[in-house]
């Protein structure tokens, strides 16, 4: 029974605004959700760990297919109240489906921790059939995490590149929150890894209560601050990051219409 509680407080947790990377999740979620038009069909969710956008999609596609790298999944999920929800174990940059075999990919948070991103999006375009889309998310402001497996930060530019060497015909970039989001974001993660989460990290429970009792608090005041003021005063180019969306064209004179 402790276990479940747990568990459940956990889930209660990462879903409130004391979370305090909730502004991200937030910012990534309703990005995804303005891109639902363009999500149908067999979707291959690469880099899927525990496929948290699976219900966002439900009604849209016929099948969502997991696929993540067995290092990735072993180093960084194995451990917590949510098992991975892998169909698929295999590495993006040779990725095990025949060519032309979904009609979306979903890539969310993925592309800084690949060594090779044009490999990956080269794949991706081998995958998708003529007319499917692909979904991205990449950010552009973050610390470092899952070392040493963290290459790169985007801007638009940079994956508008990416996709458009690959033959990927662009649908739009949108920044994901702008200056003031992308403050209040690195300001609540670092009061929660500095303050908190050590804390956690060492099984010292009690200390970790008493931290949290004023970290917890001070994340959401200011992740719900930024936000207002972000909604006040966008300012796009300094961004956590962004959203692509871009589809592979049908014949060779779609890809430069």
């Amino acid at each position: 029974m402790g276990a479940t509680w747990r568990k459940r407080l956990n889930e209660i947790w990462e879903s409130s605004w004391l979370c305090s990377e909730q502004l991200e999740k937030r910012l990534i979620v309703r990005s995804l959700a303005e891109a639902r038009p363009y999500v149908s069909g067999d979707l291959l969710d690469v880099g899927c760990g525990h496929k948290p956008y699976a219900a966002l999609f439900a009604t849209q596609v016929r099948r969502h297919i997991g696929l993540d790298y067995p290092p990735t999944v072993d180093q960084h999920m194995t451990v917590g109240y949510r098992a991975p929800q892998v169909d698929i174990y295999g590495d993006g940059t040779a990725l095990p489906l025949r060519d032309a075999a979904v009609d979306t990919v979903l890539c969310t948070q993925v592309l800084e921790h690949c060594a090779e991103p044009g490999a990956v999006m080269a794949e991706i375009a081998r995958v998708l059939k003529p007319g499917g889309h692909l979904v991205l998310t990449a950010p552009q402001e973050w610390g470092l995490h899952q070392e040493p497996h963290d290459y790169y930060r985007f801007t638009r530019y940079g994956l508008q590149h990416l996709a458009e060497a690959h033959g990927l015909r662009i649908e739009y970039v949108t920044a994901r929150g702008g200056f003031w989001a992308m403050m209040g974001q690195r300001w609540s993660a670092y009061l929660y890894d500095n303050y908190a989460r050590p804390f956690r990290r060492r099984g010292q429970r009690l200390l970790f209560l008493l931290a949290a009792a004023f970290v917890l608090p001070a994340s959401a005041l200011t992740q719900l601050l930024s936000l207002g003021l972000d909604r006040l005063q966008p300012l796009p180019m300094n961004t956590l990051g962004h959203i692509l969306v871009a589809t592979k064209p049908e014949t060779a004179r779609d890809a430069v219409s």
